[in-house]
C-alpha cells in the first residue's frame, strides 16, 4: 500500500478581510493556531463557517478569511507544485 501525506510549500500570516482576497493566497489549506469560529470564502465561491480547535488543519482551498465571523487565528498553507508520488513498494511512478 501507499502512504500519502499532505505537505505544504509555505506558511503565511493570514490577512483577514471582509472585502478582498488575501494577497498571500489563495491557500491550499489553513492551520488553526487559536481556536474559535472561522469563516472562509473558498476558491469555489462558497462562504463557509466552522468551529475550529487549535492544531486543526482545514483542507479547503481558501481565497479569503472573513474578519466578521472569525474569532480563530489561522496560518495560510500553500501547496508545492505537483509532483507524481512514487510507490516505494513497486518502485513505479503513480499517475
Amino acid at each position: 500500500s501507499t502512504i500519502q501525506a499532505r505537505t505544504y510549500e509555505g506558511a503565511f500570516a493570514v490577512a483577514v478581510s471582509d472585502t478582498v482576497a488575501d494577497p498571500n493566497g489563495p491557500f491550499a489549506g489553513l492551520l488553526v493556531s487559536v481556536a474559535g469560529t472561522l469563516k472562509i470564502h473558498t476558491l469555489a465561491g462558497q462562504d463557509v463557517t466552522f468551529t475550529v480547535i487549535a492544531g486543526q488543519e482545514v483542507h479547503i482551498a481558501t481565497q479569503r478569511v472573513w474578519s466578521a465571523g472569525t474569532s480563530a487565528t489561522v496560518i495560510g498553507l500553500s501547496m508545492p507544485p505537483y509532483k507524481p508520488a512514487i510507490n516505494p513498494g513497486a518502485g513505479t511512478v503513480m499517475p
